[in-house]
């Protein structure tokens, strides 16, 4: 798997030092791991010593870098929305602000990182300990976007404003990726296409006013 956790790393820090390197790596191993036990065993079906052995660290490694095995598979959520506020800081200023953010998460959902964020999604729906580390990375997210968004418009944006605005663009994503993963039935390289029409129809919905129900 490309693991999106290091290009994070590169947009938003710039090449890390051999320790910071050896981090990630170690860190990258591990989520590496516990996605493909999850995979291939079902939530609920693996420990962590079966992660930590599989990825080669110690168990006390593994508690180093995770509390548990689903906050490890939450890394790849954490990475493609961090990546989606990075690309989204990149965008031209006189970009309005919806087309900014639909231009975004396209460009970003060309990559295996949106297949492996919807596959997790997926995964939550029947695990709430899943369910939970992920809530907390869209929580994460949330105050980052906030963020670039504030920044992108001069800086002092009304609270009011900016909190509705940040909350609506993130229902809209994880409406379109409640919708998929309920209804998408082709394998999963195959159906990221239909995730991120999903999630460019939302958020058009919503830079549109939801004028059109159908």
């Amino acid at each position: 798997m490309n693991d999106p956790t290091v290009a994070m790393s590169a947009v938003l820090a710039g090449a890390p030092g051999r320790r910071e390197q050896n981090k990630l790596d170690t860190r990258r191993a591990i989520a590496v791991s516990a996605l493909e036990f999850a995979r291939t065993h079902g939530l609920g079906n693996f420990t962590v010593d079966q992660v930590a052995a599989e990825a080669g660290v110690s168990r006390r490694t593994f508690f180093n870098y995770f509390h548990s095995a689903e906050e490890a598979l939450t890394t790849s959520t954490d990475a493609f929305l961090e990546l989606a506020a990075a690309e989204f800081m990149a965008r031209p200023a006189d970009e309005p602000l919806f087309d900014a953010m639909i231009a975004a998460l396209a460009a970003i959902a060309k990559t295996e990182n949106l297949s492996v964020c919807g596959e997790l999604f997926r995964m939550a729906e029947e695990s709430p300990e899943l369910m939970r580390s992920q809530l907390h990375a869209w929580e994460r997210a949330e105050t980052r976007i906030r963020q670039a968004v504030n920044e992108r418009l001069g800086g002092n944006l009304d609270p009011l404003y900016l909190l509705a605005l940040v909350g609506a663009v993130l229902s809209c994503v994880k409406a379109a990726m409640q919708v998929w993963a309920a209804t998408a039935n082709a394998p999963l390289a195959d159906s990221a296409s239909e995730l991120e029409d999903q999630i460019v129809g939302a958020l058009s919905m919503l830079r549109d006013g939801f004028s059109n129900p159908s």
